[in-house]
């Protein structure tokens, strides 16, 4: 990692990186991150007092495992069944290739606006700590959950451990009667404003609007906790 990361100054001015034993002891650190993220009390707690993160990526494809790589990383913290609004997080991310021109048209994100963004590694590491034991939340959460799955195993040797949830699986059991659960649909179902699409703070902004929605849909149709709303879900598949 750079030496101006701030993560790297502070494990250094504590004495926890040394010399030959940087390496070890940050890759020590990010595991202490993860540790222990998914556990079972999380399945009978009250929905409104669980805090989740909810996520969104933009990459250079669809193919984590064939080379496609991030480009940026939005979070946004829901706690108490609210969305944070003072507490959102984004990064680009510097990619080892290129930026296909379609992405670019896409997201807005040029090969020059990530040419002084941190490595995948250093961005990884501060989602993570931002991220800290929450839930994940995202809108067809599989493939943001490939690319972190890769991204972490390729950067620091880890797999992601956290619970990952996926918006729009439970909103096929939630809204049965849409025949269209796209994201721009059920934005416009809820009235939240579309704003930002396909940058990933933008996203990541909208569907912690929507997932703070469907908290209180959820409660309204008594699904108080984890266990009840998986086995709601397990209605559709």
């Amino acid at each position: 990692m750079r030496e101006g990361n701030v993560w790297f100054r502070r494990l250094r001015d504590r004495g926890w990186i040394g010399g030959a034993s940087q390496s070890f002891q940050q890759e020590a650190w990010v595991r202490s991150l993860i540790k222990d993220v998914k556990n079972q009390e999380q399945l009978s707690t009250p929905l409104q007092e669980l805090t989740f993160v909810v996520v969104d990526l933009e990459t250079t494809g669809f193919r984590p495992h064939h080379g496609d790589e991030i480009i940026a990383i939005g979070a946004v913290k829901v706690e108490n069944g609210k969305v944070l609004p003072d507490s959102p997080f984004h990064t680009l991310v510097r990619p080892q290739g290129g930026i296909p021109d379609v992405v670019v048209r896409l997201t807005g994100i040029t090969e020059e606006d990530v040419q002084s963004a941190p490595s995948l590694a250093e961005a990884l590491q501060s989602w993570l700590e931002f991220t800290g034991s929450s839930i994940l939340v995202a809108y067809g959460a599989g493939l943001d959950s490939s690319f972190l799955k890769v991204g972490l195993k390729k950067t620091w040797g880890i797999t992601l451990e956290h619970r990952f949830l996926d918006v729009w699986q439970f909103a096929r059991w939630f809204h049965s009667e849409f025949s269209d659960h796209s994201l721009e649909r059920l934005l416009h179902h809820y009235k939240i404003p579309i704003r930002g699409r396909h940058t990933a703070d933008g996203d990541a902004w909208m569907t912690a609007r929507l997932w703070e929605e469907m908290l209180q849909g959820f409660q309204r149709h008594q699904l108080q906790n984890l266990s009840q709303l998986y086995a709601a879900l397990n209605q559709v598949r």
